[in-house]
Order: structure tokens, then sequence, then C-alpha cells
């Protein structure tokens, strides 16, 4: 993955070169070799003569002329085509655009140091691979598509580091410095040995507060939550982990299942006692899902919550008691008769569920989760499918396979299936060069064999 020298080359570094640096050789050495410079100023001078843009020409003139139907110039015209990569175990990879650990020294303040990261940025492109892949691999990062996104786990090491007062380890000015202190010692301006003492009393010093820290006494900007503890009535404050009751032993954690609680989330789950569904979560396979979350009731001498009142867990809906007893839906609406059975439809915990598909004797299976492949299904919704067969055009469909969005309807099929309906596309606008087909000469048929033998 060679680097991109001409990646801000634009017109004026173009002219520029052309007015002032170029210098043509009129003699003929018989050998040509390709040039970028060559290729760009051809491109460059036809869309001059023709006032349009290279890609509108290549376009016109060559992609319609011969049905290139799938080149472009710019590739986020087709990311939907694009072939997904494979890494070494046969699963689907994204293609990594590396390109912001390339210009890195764009982020470092002090001129000395840009230059120095100048041709370099942070590392080559082989290790910046390596670097991706260690990311991902201890869960700093999950892949969504083309797409690398950080978790809380990273966010999380971030405030540490802070909160150490190692803030140079988050920073690109930290290669900077190296890069710029290895180019004095090119120069002969600066001794290795005195290089090197500087890395070994640096690293010492980063080990050292590492081991002396302690979880609760990390500094940060944390807050106190306006909902008192659910058990015992007092403050809860914000640590670096944990939301944490000042008197009792009631805590939880600040990232369940990979996902940060939002402020107001934390404070609706204290006073509830549950919240959702929210989705964001991940599983220790890096799979996303989303779930219910609630605070459990828990007796006061449990030895694993010590005078906690209340754990927190997740609640997918799928409670084992589904097949041991009936639930009792007395209270709540019914969204509208099951497909399949003409029984009530009723919202219960992640789904939505038949009546008549709960307890020992269940004679129905319908049900449906209140998220399909990351898409939220409100209660709304089913309705609307009970009702008219299908849903509104739904946009926020992610698929597993490949992490890449798309919109649908949900649909009843006639067994009162649910399945995905997908938007008619458009008839695909003609372009400039394209032939009309309707207008051409119609090709004659060939006589068959029995008629020409016929007209013999």
């Amino acid at each position: 993955m060679p680097d991109n020298p001409y990646k801000y080359y634009d017109t004026y570094d173009l002219e520029d070169y052309l007015k002032n640096f170029l210098e043509i050789d009129q003699k003929t050495k018989g050998v040509s070799t390709y040039s970028n410079l060559g290729f760009g100023l051809l491109g460059y001078t036809i869309a001059k003569v023709y006032g349009k843009s290279y890609q509108d020409l290549l376009q016109q003139y060559i992609f319609s002329k011969y049905k290139m139907n799938n080149s472009f110039l710019n590739a986020d015209l087709i990311d939907e085509k694009l072939v997904n990569g494979l890494d070494e175990k046969g699963k689907v990879t994204a293609n990594w655009d590396l390109s912001a650990m390339e210009s890195a020294g764009k982020w470092v303040d002090d001129d000395d140091m840009r230059e120095a990261m100048a041709e370099k940025g942070l590392g080559t492109p082989a290790t910046r691979a390596a670097i991706i892949e260690g990311l991902l691999a201890e869960k700093y990062m999950v892949r969504e598509a083309r797409e690398l996104i950080p978790t809380a786990k990273a966010f999380q090491l971030m405030t540490l580091l802070r909160g150490l007062d190692v803030s140079e380890l988050t920073q690109p000015d930290l290669t900077g410095t190296w890069e710029h202190k290895l180019s004095l010692i090119e120069q002969g301006k600066l001794d290795r040995n005195t290089f090197m003492q500087e890395i070994a009393q640096m690293t010492q010093r980063i080990v050292k507060r590492a081991k002396e820290f302690n979880s609760d006494t990390i500094p940060g900007d944390y807050v106190t939550l306006k909902t008192p503890c659910p058990h015992c009535g007092k403050a809860v404050k914000e640590n670096y982990r944990r939301f944490a009751c000042e008197s009792c032993g009631f805590t939880i954690s600040k990232t369940p299942g990979g996902r940060a609680f939002e402020y107001d989330e934390a404070e609706t789950l204290l006073k509830d006692k549950t919240i959702g569904p929210l989705q964001g979560f991940r599983s220790k396979m890096g799979r996303p899902f989303a779930a219910i979350i609630k605070l459990s009731e828990i007796p006061k001498d449990d030895a694993d919550y010590p005078n906690a009142g209340f754990k927190l867990e997740f609640d997918f809906g799928n409670s084992q008691d589904d097949d041991t007893e009936v639930i009792d839906f007395t209270g709540r609406e019914a969204l509208g008769a099951c497909p399949k059975c003409s029984g009530a439809i009723y919202e219960d915990g992640m789904r939505y569920v038949c009546e008549h598909n709960t307890g020992p004797t269940k004679t129905c299976d319908f049900k449906t989760g209140k998220v399909v492949l990351q898409q939220e299904i409100s209660a709304e919704q089913i309705k609307k499918l009970l009702v008219e067969g299908k849903t509104d055009l739904l946009t926020n469909f992610k698929s597993n396979r490949t992490g890449r969005g798309f919109k649908a309807y949900l649909a009843l099929d006639a067994g009162g299936k649910i399945g995905f309906e997908f938007e008619a596309k458009a008839p695909a606008k003609k372009r400039v060069g394209d032939k009309d087909e309707s207008k051409s000469d119609p090709k004659p048929k060939r006589a068959s064999r029995s008629k020409a033998k016929a007209e013999e």
C-alpha cells in the first residue's frame, strides 16, 4: 500500500508547477515512460478545451458510449456495488482508509515536528495496518462496513491516560517529537544515547503511574446524578468506571455491554428501574445487539452485591417462563389481530408476541422483535403491519453480513410470516451519449431453416 504523493495536489499546484518549475527537454530520447503528471496534465488540458470536468468527459465519451456502467472516477458513487475483501480467515473485511494516519502531521502544532512528520505520518503502511488490527483485536474499535468506530473502551482509555497525566500518548506530537529528534541525530546535532535515555525515562514514568492507578481516584469531570439511589435514597455519584451510591453498596457499570450510558439514560434507569430497548451494545464477539436494561431487586445479604438492593441486568424478553407459564396480558393494549391465528398481539419485553404463543400449551408461533437488524420497530409500525400487511419504508436496517445499511418494508406473506419488501427502483436516467434503442433501426430477423426451405 504505497503512500499517495498526490493526495493534496490540486489545480493551483499544477499551474504553479507548469509556470515556474517545468523544464521541457526538446531532445527525443526514443524511450517513453508513464507519468502521473503527464496524465494529469492531459486531463487538465482536455477539460479546459471542452469547458467540462474530466469526469464528465469520461462519462460522456467513454463510459456511456461503451456501456461501462460500473466505471467511475469517484468510487463513492458505486460503494454498494464494491466487492468486500476477505481476511486470512475468509471473513469479510472493510477496505481501510489509512489517510488520516498518513497526514497525522497536520495536527501537530510545532513547525519542526510537522516538517519531520511530513513524509512519514504515523508509521509505515504496514505498521498502520498492524496498529488497526491491534485496536480491533483489543476491542478499542469495531468495524462497520467501511468505517472503524471507537468503542466505549477507547474513550475510557483516553480518560485514564489524561487522568494519569500521560496525555502525550493520546496525541501525534509524540511521534513528531521522536521523528524530529531522529532527524537531528542524522544531522549529528543530537546524541543517540541521550535520545534513548529520554525514552527510557518516559517509559519508567508511565509504568510507575500505571502501577499506582486506583480506579476510583482517576481525576475527571464527573457528575452527581439528580435521581437518588433506589436502595437508600442517598446521592449517586459518577467515578471512572461506575455510578455508585455514596452511602450504601448500590453501584452499576457506566458501560454495560460496551455501551456508555448517557446521563439522562442513567437518570431514567434509577427512576423507573428499566429503560429501553437501547441499541449499541456489543457481544464478546463484537456483534451489535439491542436490549432492555433493568434493575432487579436482590436480597440485602446477597454475597455478590452486599447492601446493594438492586443489580443491573439485560432483558431480552426471552424468558424461560414462556414455556412453563402463560403470560397475563391483562391491562395491556392489544396492537392488532395475529395474522396466523387471529389472537391478540401484545408488546412484551424486546418483542411483539401473540397471546397464544406463551405457556406449555402454546398454539401459535407468531412473534417479532422490537429491533430487527438494528432497526427499531415501533408499536405504531406493528399496528400498520397487522392492518395493512406492511410497514412504512424503514431506513435504518443494517446487514449482519456486510454491515451496510439498507431500506425496506416489513411485510406479511400469505402464511403470516414477516419478511422484507424492497422499494421499487426508479428506471436509470439516460446519460449523455446513450443511444435510444427504441429509435434505432430494428435488426432483421433471421428466417428459420424450415421457412427458408419452403420458400426454395
